[in-house]
């Protein structure tokens, strides 16, 4: 199925500009929390989503995103979708009547500044916060949850969420993911893939999961003809591809993100290898990125996405509704509703929900049991189901294929047999 343009709502401008805002430091955000514990104190706490009350005050959510350094391109569009959620949640009536006020500050890709934000963050006693905006940024603060919490929601597909803890994952895992673009490779009927990762964690990730993918008994008619790994730092990887090409693969697996992608998609066309098909992760799949490099791209390159790449229209129901509320919300906000931004949305959704059902006086502990219950939960890009040892909680049949159509620069998504329960 191809993605009108309508539904794509590209971004026009640059991918790389911050939506950043300076916010207020912790001290006075923790005033803000404690201002909105104060004012709900006169409201409902129940399962209402209304209130008859005036001008309550808001409920602040905290976020941490990279808005600036080498994430900034992702974490622009995290900070998008986190003002566009806060939009539409208040625009369905907020948290009992309260709006909610997502407080957002950068961690400019640095690791020991994303943990010192979240120090500070904890130590005002927030209940919950949403960390961005890749894996290195996230790492450190997850190990900051305690036995009490704060709830913290990692904005990324690579930092899972372990089991009875405080810490929640974001959409599909590297191993779902891969998963499918094996499984979509086989109905493809490449049986010979060669692989082409980076050496840092992210790309080790990828590789241990596509080899665990390729265990899987329905699986075993695939073979890896050649891997080759790479530095994301390198400026070229015009040898490891020349190993790759002697091999004879039917496809190729890239598995990077950002930078290391593009020094690939130049020396792919350089080696005469566009012919070749291309798997690689979500995270490439921004419109003004391959736009931009329209002219070196495989003629046939492919993602595994998730389920709003279907596009509103191909959906009912409450899929139909909220995946369309991500498109406009996203288009409001001048960014494409792609991979990156769809990495903000569903979370704060799901934290709504929570907060929505218990009131905006719940704790960490509260909002952590109850999130564990929830079932069937449709997000833009799929469904959930969470339990206290699924802390993703995302659907391994939301996962579809997308291929990007250079004609009309356009994803073109498709799945083979997709689940009818999960386009309601």
């Amino acid at each position: 199925m191809r993605i009108g343009k309508s539904e794509t709502n590209k971004s026009k401008g640059s991918r790389a500009a911050s939506l950043f805002k300076a916010v207020a430091p912790p001290v006075a955000l923790a005033m803000l929390v404690a201002a909105c514990g104060s004012a709900s104190s006169s409201s409902s706490s129940s399962n209402s989503n209304t209130s008859t009350s005036k001008a309550l005050s808001p409920y602040v959510l905290h976020a941490m995103v990279s808005a600036t350094g080498s994430a900034a391109s992702v974490g622009a569009a995290e900070e998008a979708a986190l003002k566009g959620a806060q939009d539409y949640v208040n625009s369905t009536g907020g948290i009992d009547g309260h709006p909610l006020q997502i407080a957002i500050q950068d961690n400019q890709s640095n690791p020991v500044t994303a943990v010192s934000l979240a120090s500070n963050l904890i130590a005002s006693k927030v209940p919950i916060i949403m960390a961005g905006t890749i894996g290195s940024t996230i790492a450190g603060v997850d190990k900051l949850a305690t036995s009490t919490g704060p709830v913290i929601w990692n904005l990324s597909p690579v930092n899972e969420g372990a089991p009875h803890s405080y810490v929640f994952a974001d959409s599909a895992s590297l191993p779902q993911l891969i998963l499918a673009s094996m499984e979509f490779a086989r109905e493809q009927g490449w049986t010979r893939i060669a692989a082409l990762t980076t050496s840092d964690t992210s790309g080790v990730t990828g590789w241990n999961s596509l080899q665990s993918a390729l265990q899987q008994p329905t699986l075993s008619g695939i073979k890896v003809v050649a891997h080759e790994t790479f530095d994301p730092a390198d400026i070229s990887v015009a040898t490891e591809l020349a190993v790759i090409k002697a091999s004879h693969p039917q496809a190729v697996f890239e598995w990077s993100t950002g930078t290391p992608t593009t020094v690939f998609y130049q020396d792919y066309a350089q080696a005469g290898m566009t012919d070749i098909p291309v798997i690689t992760g979500y995270g490439n799949a921004e419109p003004t990125i391959l736009e931009k490099f329209a002219n070196q791209l495989p003629t046939n390159l492919y993602f595994a996405n998730e389920r709003f790449e279907l596009g509103y229209s191909a959906l009912t129901g409450s899929a139909a509704t909220i995946t369309k509320a991500f498109y406009d919300e996203m288009k409001s906000h001048n960014t494409s509703a792609g991979a990156d931004a769809s990495l903000a949305w569903d979370p704060v959704m799901i934290v709504v929900a929570a907060l929505r059902h218990l009131g905006v006086n719940a704790t960490a502990t509260q909002i952590r049991d109850y999130i564990e219950t929830i079932q069937g939960f449709q997000g833009a890009a799929g469904v959930y189901n969470f339990s206290p040892t699924n802390h993703r909680g995302y659907s391994q049949d939301s996962v579809l294929m997308t291929q990007w159509i250079k004609q009309t620069n356009s994803l073109k998504a498709f799945k083979l047999n997709y689940p009818p329960a999960l386009l309601q």
